[in-house]
C-alpha cells in the first residue's frame, strides 16, 4: 500500500484520508500582541514579531482562544517541511541550539 502523507497548507487530494502528523513547536515570547494563527518570524532577541514583508517561519498557536499579549509566552508552530532535523528534539535555522550546562 502506498503511503499518502498530508501536505499541510495544501488542499487534500482525492486520495486523502485521515492521518496524524508531527509539527515542530517552540515556546517563544511575543514582542507584540498577536492573534491565534498569525504568521510570525523571530527578531534578533528570539521574540515573535510580525514579519512585515519579510519571511515568516511559522504561526501563533492556532488552537488558542485568545490573542497573545506582549511579553506572553506561546507555542510557535513551525511551518511543515522547514525543520532540518527531527527526533522530538529538532533544529531550525531561526533557533540557536542550547547545550545543557553551557550559558
Amino acid at each position: 500500500m502506498e503511503q499518502v502523507t498530508p501536505n499541510l497548507g495544501q488542499p487534500p487530494g482525492p486520495d486523502a484520508r485521515r492521518d496524524a502528523v508531527h509539527i515542530a513547536v517552540a515556546p517563544v515570547v511575543a514582542a507584540e500582541a498577536m492573534p491565534p494563527g498569525m504568521h510570525v518570524t523571530l527578531d534578533g532577541e528570539g521574540h515573535a514579531i510580525d514579519p512585515g514583508l519579510g519571511k515568516s517561519i511559522g504561526i501563533v498557536d492556532p488552537f488558542r482562544k485568545e490573542w497573545v499579549d506582549v511579553g506572553e509566552t506561546f507555542w510557535l508552530f513551525l511551518y511543515p517541511n522547514t525543520v532540518t532535523h527531527i527526533r522530538h528534539a529538532w533544529n531550525h535555522p531561526a533557533f540557536r541550539i542550547k547545550i545543557p550546562g553551557v550559558g
